[in-house]
C-alpha cells in the first residue's frame, strides 16, 4: 500500500503531496544547475563557497532519496513487477540513467572531464516538462524512420570525408591532414556551417564538398517531416481522448 501511493505520487501526479514533492524536486534542479558557475567564480569567497558545497550535497541527498524511492516503488508498474529484474530493468531506462548520472555532488567528481556530468541535472526536468514527454514519445514513436534518416546520414558522412581525404590530401596536407580532419569538414558541410578554414582545391573535391551541401538540407528536412508528423499524430490523439 505505501510503495504504491509513493509510486502514483512520483510518477502519476496523484495524492496531495504530489504537486508539492515534484514543484520542490524542479526547484532543486534549477537551484542546482548554476552552482557549479557560482563556485568556480574567481572573486567569492571561501567561506561563501563552503556554502555552495553544503547546499550542493543537501541537494544531492533528496535526490538521492528520489531515485531510491522510483527504484523501491517501481514494482507496482506491472512492467518492472520482478523485484530484482524488474528494478534492473528500470534502472536501465533513459530518464533513470539520467538520475543517476546526476546524482553526485560537484565536489565529489573533482574538476576532470567528470564534471560534465553535472550538465545531466538540467536534463532531469524532461520528466517533469509535459512537452518534453511529448516529444520523448514522438521520438519512440518514430524511431524506426529516424534510424533509416541517421543510416543515410552517417553513409554520406562517411563516404563524402574518405572522398575529400583522398582528393585533397596530397594537394593540401597541412589541411586534409589525416581521416578525422576529412570527418570534421564533411559533418561541418553536411549542417552547412562551412567555416571556411577548410576549402576543397581540386575538382573532385568540390563536387564531393557540392553533393554533401545539397544532401544535408534533404537529410535534416526528412528528419524534421518525420517529427512533425509525429507530434501531429500526437496531438490528435491528445484532442480525441478530450473530446466527449
Amino acid at each position: 500500500m505505501i510503495k504504491k501511493k509513493i509510486y502514483n505520487i512520483l510518477n502519476k501526479n496523484q495524492g496531495k503531496y504530489s504537486n508539492l514533492i515534484n514543484g520542490s524536486i524542479i526547484f532543486l534542479i534549477l537551484l542546482s544547475v548554476p552552482l557549479d558557475g557560482l563556485e568556480s567564480y574567481v572573486k567569492i569567497t571561501k567561506s561563501a563557497k563552503n556554502i555552495i558545497i553544503i547546499i550542493d550535497i543537501l541537494i544531492s541527498l533528496v535526490f538521492s532519496t528520489e531515485y531510491i524511492l522510483r527504484l523501491y516503488s517501481c514494482t507496482v508498474n506491472p512492467k518492472f513487477k520482478h523485484p530484482f529484474f524488474g528494478r534492473i530493468k528500470y534502472a536501465l531506462t533513459p530518464l533513470m540513467l539520467i538520475d543517476l548520472f546526476a546524482l553526485p555532488p560537484y565536489i565529489s567528481l573533482g574538476y576532470g572531464y567528470l564534471r560534465t556530468l553535472r550538465a545531466c541535472r538540467i536534463l532531469m526536468l524532461i520528466r517533469y516538462t509535459e512537452g518534453l514527454q511529448v516529444f520523448e514519445e514522438v521520438l519512440k514513436h518514430k524511431a524506426k524512420e529516424l534510424t533509416i534518416i541517421f543510416g543515410f546520414f552517417v553513409i554520406l558522412w562517411v563516404w563524402s570525408a574518405i572522398l575529400i581525404f583522398r582528393f585533397e590530401h596530397q594537394i593540401q596536407p597541412q589541411v586534409f591532414g589525416t581521416l578525422f580532419d576529412a570527418l570534421w569538414w564533411s559533418v561541418s558541410t553536411f549542417t552547412t556551417i562551412g567555416y571556411g578554414d577548410m576549402i576543397p582545391a581540386t575538382v573532385g573535391g568540390k563536387i564531393v564538398a557540392i553533393i554533401t551541401m545539397l544532401s544535408g538540407p534533404i537529410l535534416f528536412s526528412l528528419a524534421a517531416a518525420v517529427l512533425t508528423s509525429g507530434l501531429l499524430h500526437r496531438l490528435r490523439r491528445a484532442c480525441k481522448k478530450q473530446l466527449p
